[in-house]
């Protein structure tokens, strides 16, 4: 942790289950004062009741605008400044393309896509007050391994991951003189509530608690990508380096297989 006096404040976003559930955990267990956000009241109860002089809970709808700036203005009253800004809410839905529908991208974007902006419009004015600590705040997207490649049946989830990690890029540019450092993750599998629903082999698939460990390694360095695990970072980039033409070919010869 930051040796300055000011205490170090951590905002993780979809932080009742999951990875982000964890990584408010570690956060906390390290000592950092953390605002978890979710929808999941009872959740971050248990985390309150962990830490409860550390554990700021805020129950919000992200993918409504109202409920957001609701949020943001109460955080305002608690918080001074963020050093941290952990942007994990995120939801999955496939796609039938034989019964194509509005419904699965509707679902997708509201939280993956809109959810990321309803909470960057009040996070990065806090995070940008932690220069005036005299320390680096860091802002943080959680995209994914989809994000690489046109997965079957991911039109939703994994264009609304490409536009959170453009966005985050994006912003590496624009907020190079702000003393915020930007960092884009890319998990692969990970166990979680959300995953059980899959109906497909999830090659390499780690713990939650695993993920998140891997999250706070590359953020306490850093990096400016994270990506894990190893072994399915390694297939996807060897696929990706391919010819459209034959990831595609590929691809399908592996969905089929499924």
């Amino acid at each position: 942790m930051n040796s300055s006096p000011a205490p170090y404040t951590v905002l993780i976003t979809g932080a009742s289950s999951g990875i982000g559930y964890e990584l408010a955990l570690g956060y906390l267990k390290q000592g950092a004062r953390v605002l978890a956000l979710a929808r999941s009241e009872q959740r971050l109860a248990q985390l309150v009741a962990q830490f409860p002089e550390l554990c700021l809970p805020v129950t919000v709808d992200l993918s409504s605008a109202e409920d957001s700036q609701r949020a943001g203005e109460w955080i305002n009253q608690q918080i001074q400044h963020l050093d941290l800004a952990i942007l994990n809410a995120g939801t999955c839905e496939y796609v039938d393309v034989a019964n194509l529908t509005r419904e699965p991208f509707d679902k997708v974007m509201a939280i993956n896509w809109q959810g990321t902006l309803n909470t960057l419009l009040f996070c990065l004015p806090l995070l940008r007050r932690c220069k005036e600590q005299g320390r680096r705040a860091q802002l943080v997207g959680i995209s994914s391994m989809a994000s690489i490649l046109p997965m079957p049946r991911s039109q939703a989830y994994g264009a609304s991951k490409i536009a959170v990690e453009y966005l985050f890029n994006s912003l590496r540019v624009d907020l190079a003189s702000a003393a915020i450092d930007i960092t884009v993750v890319r998990p692969g599998f990970v166990k979680t509530p959300l995953t059980q629903r899959n109906d497909f082999s999830m090659p390499f698939e780690q713990t939650a608690p695993m993920a998140a460990s891997n999250i706070m390694q590359g953020i306490n360095k850093r990096k400016w990508l994270v990506q894990f695990p190893w072994p399915l970072v390694l297939v996807m980039r060897s696929i990706a380096v391919l010819p459209l033409r034959a990831q595609v070919w590929l691809l399908q010869k592996i969905s089929r297989a499924q």
